[in-house]
Parts: C-alpha cells; sequence; structure tokens
C-alpha cells in the first residue's frame, strides 16, 4: 500500500509540475518541502514517546509517578510521587513553547548535521541571527544529556590525557558587565599557562570517550580525583604520560595497574588523536567562547558516538527525536549573561594590577 501511494504522489507531481510557470513551481516545490520537513519533525519528534524508558518529572527528575488523566489537549497526564506536582510529555520540552514552525526546526536540525555556519543555517531556515544562536544551543542542550556514560571496568584499559584551548571571550560584549579583561592576541604570539583551560579526556579499550573541563592552567591533583572517581574501577589499567600530578591520584582511585610512559613511546596515541580531531572540530567554528565551549565539546562527543553508520537525514531525525523528548534548564535571558568560567583568575589579577599601579605611580 505505501508503494502505491508512493506512485500516485509521485504521478501527480510529475503530472502537474509541468503545467506551471516557474514562479508557480518555485512556489509548490517551497510549499512541498515545508508540508514534508514538517511530517518528518512530527515522526521523528513522536517516535516511541508514549514509551519513553527515560521520562521523569521535569520539576525535581524522579521517575517515580502514575497516570493522572488528561490535560485540556488530551495529552496525557502524569502525578509525580516525588514532588507531588503533575506534568505532560510536553512540560518544560524545548518544542512545547517554541513559536517556530515545524519545518524551520527540521531544515535547523540537517544544517545543524552538516556543521554549516549560523548565517547560512539563519537563511536556510528563515530566522534571524540571534534566533539560530539560541536553536543551536537548545539542541546541544538536549545532546549533551543523551551522551552515554564513560566507566573502564576492572581489567579493562584506557588512556588518559589533558587537552588545552586557548581562553576565548568570543561574543558580544557591549552589554557585558565583564568586557574583556585582557587585549586582544595575534594567534602567533604565546599564551600564558594560566589563559588556556585544561579539558581532561580519556578513551576505553570500546573506543568511547569522556570529557571534563578540568579549570584553568595544569590539571591540579583535586580537579583529577573528582572529575575520575566515578569514571574508573577498581583494578582498571590506565595508561598516561608522566605527568606527576597521574601519579600522586591513579594509585589512590585504586587502579589495578599505572602504565606512565614517554612522548616518545607513543604509548598514548588514541588519545592524542582524539585531541587532534577535537581541535579540528572546534577549529571549524572559527573560534569558540570559553562560556559555550562545553555545548560545543557535547557537539563533537555527539558526533563520536552517533554518527557511526548514519546518514545525514537519519541524524537530523535523531536530533529532533532526543530534543524533543529532552528539557530545558536555560532560558534566552539566562544564556545571554552565562558567565565565564574560572573568571575569578582576572579579578585577582585586576586587584593585583591596581595595587601594583598604586604602589609604582601612586595612581589606581
Amino acid at each position: 500500500m505505501e508503494v502505491a501511494m508512493e506512485d500516485v504522489l509521485t504521478q501527480l507531481t510529475r503530472q502537474f509540475l509541468p503545467q506551471m510557470t516557474a514562479a508557480e513551481k518555485s512556489r509548490a516545490l517551497r510549499s512541498l518541502k515545508a508540508l514534508i520537513d514538517a511530517e518528518l519533525f512530527d515522526l521523528a519528534a513522536s517516535e516511541g514517546a508514549e514509551d519513553d524508558p527515560d521520562r521523569a518529572c521535569p520539576w525535581c527528575g524522579s521517575p517515580h509517578y502514575v497516570k493522572r488523566g488528561r490535560d485540556g489537549r488530551g495529552r496525557q497526564r502524569f502525578l509525580c510521587r516525588g514532588c507531588a506536582r503533575t506534568f505532560t510529555d510536553a512540560t518544560m520540552r524545548i518544542f512545547s513553547t517554541t513559536k517556530l514552525d515545524r519545518s524551520a526546526w527540521m531544515r535547523f536540525a540537517e544544517c545543524h548535521v552538516d556543521m554549516l555556519p549560523l548565517r547560512e543555517s539563519a537563511e536556510k531556515c528563515g530566522v534571524c541571527l540571534k534566533t539560530a544562536f539560541f536553536m543551536r544551543h537548545r539542541l546541544l542542550e538536549a545532546m549533551a544529556k543523551r551522551m552515554p556514560a564513560f566507566r573502564v571496568e576492572a581489567g579493562g584499559g584506557a588512556e588518559l590525557d589533558e587537552c588545552f584551548f586557548r581562553e576565548s571571550f568570543k561574543g558580544n560584549r557591549s552589554r557585558s558587565e565583564s568586557g574583556v579583561p585582557r587585549g586582544p592576541r595575534a594567534r602567533s604570539q604565546g599564551t600564558d599557562g594560566h589563559e588556556r583551560i585544561c579539558v581532561l579526556t580519556g578513551i576505553n579499550d570500546a573506543g568511547d570517550i569522556f570529557y571534563e573541563i578540568a579549570g584553568r592552567g595544569g590539571l591540579d591533583e583535586a580537579a583529577a580525583r573528582e572529575l575520575l572517581a566515578d569514571k574508573l574501577a577498581v583494578g582498571a589499567i590506565i595508561s598516561t604520560d608522566r605527568a606527576h600530578v597521574y601519579r600522586r591520584v591513579l594509585p589512590a582511585l585504586g587502579v589495578g595497574e599505572h602504565i606512565a610512559s614517554k612522548r616518545e613511546e607513543h604509548a598514548i596515541n588514541r588519545v592524542n588523536s582524539l585531541h587532534s580531531q577535537m581541535r579540528r572540530f572546534i577549529g571549524r567554528f572559527r573560534g569558540v567562547s570559553t562560556r559555550r565551549l562545553e555545548n560545543y565539546l557535547a557537539w563533537f562527543k555527539w558526533t563520536w558516538c552517533f554518527k557511526v553508520r548514519r546518514s545525514a537525514d537519519e541524524l537530523a531525525e535523531l536530533i529532533v527525536r532526543q530534543a524533543a523528548r529532552g528539557t530545558y534548564e536555560k532560558t534566552w535571558r539566562q544564556y545571554k549573561v552565562t558567565p565565564y568560567p574560572f573568571y575569578e583568575y582576572w579579578i585577582k589579577q585586576a586587584k593585583w594590577d591596581s595595587r601594583a599601579r598604586r604602589a609604582i605611580y601612586g595612581v589606581a
């Protein structure tokens, strides 16, 4: 029956298109594409929604709930056993309050898969640049919540290392309270160690990866212990470089064997290759603001986990399906005022500079 219906639609299209003028063909094809995009969006968003195994209360996160009738639109209502509040599958969902057409979201998901620049995505979807930016980070917020957990069990192996990114204040700062705490620098100029952001990364024998933004400058012992505690089981086999922080932290976490190698031994090539791919991915965006870095690292991990053996159309539908089931936490106003991480360094630096200027020149 489906094949016959497809034949009928194809025959009707071929029958009427030649009878139209060029302008009529253009309008008809745009309308047909918008209709197809809207239907694809509905199919992807509704797939498995009724039996979502990850459903939880959007107010408190409790997975314990019971059915509680239906709302005014006929949607199933649930009662949370944890906070006693009611919710539906549309409560605090990304697409529940959007004013954009469904076809625009489907087209943007396709642009997202192709990693098109925001300006080009905005033009294809018929939205402004600010809306395209917000749509991108809405999708990234949903994608970040669907990542598989990283774990190295006893007897399993993994490679760990740090990756460093230059601190960036990219973005509109005309109304920012912080502004830019330092002057611009060319890429050829050296970067102070305290102006680099450390990202702890790892890859295990199964090919699973993780990333954690550890802080400013080099990796310290407290951050390493906190970030690795729930990822390494007792008896795991871990390969790293010869940094002292691993020699102190890994035995305390109970790893079975710690293999510390020199750089020329090439013992952690897989995690180094991961760093190269990560930097290449971030480099496509001509610089990523440090306060948005976590979202883009989540995007990289998503492509690593889900892009294998999937077409671009399947990936776009997967993004819509994950976003339809995801809840949002940040509003547009909160995105605008997202603070820069580890900014206390610049606050202390400004205080020191003020004292130094007063001591040397007698002025603040």
